[in-house]
């Protein structure tokens, strides 16, 4: 287990060291794939990945999906699910674990982790910070600097800390 967790380090820091030049976008996933993390085809990523080697079989990432630069993953106890055809801004943060509210003498805070989904066809623009537990639906738009803590209905547009609704999106092309 221990040589299988610096295996996948070493090629997550090969991974993170490529230069951010379009010719590496395609190279980055094939050394994620070999390190755990299971990435659909023609995926695009255009800079490092933030993330513990011991937590890549967690991470589920679809296909034509395009990520900028820095995004992170926490995942310690649970998924994270990226559907397909969705766009990652830089310095998108997923983190299914943080600690309990109340603080308990001798316990203290403890952590607790939940599922993070994003469905297909969904944008999250620069900077978003998505909680536990959020399940954000097929064609949503996530603001930047939106901070999600509730799931997100398909075809809307939410921003804001918390995130909130903004709009419906119109499906047609105007």
């Amino acid at each position: 287990m221990m040589m299988r967790v610096f295996y996948n380090h070493i090629l997550i820091s090969i991974g993170n060291s490529l230069p951010r030049y379009w010719v590496f976008n395609r190279v980055r996933p094939r050394l994620y794939r070999m390190a755990g993390i299971n990435i659909g085809a023609r995926a695009s990523i255009t800079g490092p990945l933030s993330l513990r080697a011991d937590t890549t079989n967690k991470i589920f990432i679809g296909n034509d999906t395009y990520f900028n630069s820095e995004t992170r993953f926490e995942c310690n106890g649970d998924d994270i699910v990226i559907g397909n055809q969705v766009l990652i801004g830089p310095r998108v943060s997923f983190e299914s674990a943080s600690h309990n509210i109340v603080f308990e003498e001798g316990k203290g805070r403890g952590v607790f982790t939940k599922k993070i989904v994003v469905q297909d066809k969904v944008w999250i623009g620069a900077g978003v910070i998505i909680l536990p537990g959020v399940t954000i639906e097929e064609g949503a738009v996530v603001a930047a600097g939106a901070v999600v803590t509730k799931d997100v209905k398909k075809f809307t547009v939410v921003g804001g800390v918390p995130a909130r609704f903004i709009k419906h999106i119109n499906k047609t092309i105007e």
